[in-house]
């Protein structure tokens, strides 16, 4: 899994409890670091943030689909706009999570995509 946020301590939030949930947590701070990341390491989800130097998330969610389709997207955001929930999803996020969040939606969230929780 990787976690991409500008934001440290969300990247931190991210990487604290999916590894507490035993999922191995790659972090990258900008669309552009996860581009390296991607192209070297094997992973099954994407949850990144929308608004980014460099490469936004929408960028990085367009990118990374175009290469490796398998890839599973969430794009967190700020901003509550439908639109940009949209054209999220439109580019290939199975969701788009609203901040904050809690930690149990989050988990959910991640246990659903992989699988082992309901959907909600």
């Amino acid at each position: 899994m990787l976690a991409v946020d500008d934001d440290y301590l969300i990247r931190l939030l991210l990487a604290d409890v999916l590894t507490n949930a035993s999922c191995r947590v790659l972090t990258a701070s900008d669309g552009a670091e996860a581009v390296e990341i991607l192209e070297k390491e094997p992973v099954d989800l994407l949850i990144t943030d929308y608004d980014m130097p460099r490469m936004n998330g929408l960028e990085l969610i367009r990118w990374s689909k175009a290469r490796f389709p398998h890839v599973t997207a969430v794009m967190i955001t700020g901003q509550n706009c439908q639109a940009l929930a949209a054209e999220g999803r439109q580019f290939g996020a199975l969701r788009v999570l609203l901040k904050p969040f809690s930690v149990e939606h989050l988990l959910s969230l991640v246990g659903e995509i992989r699988g082992t929780a309901p959907i909600p």
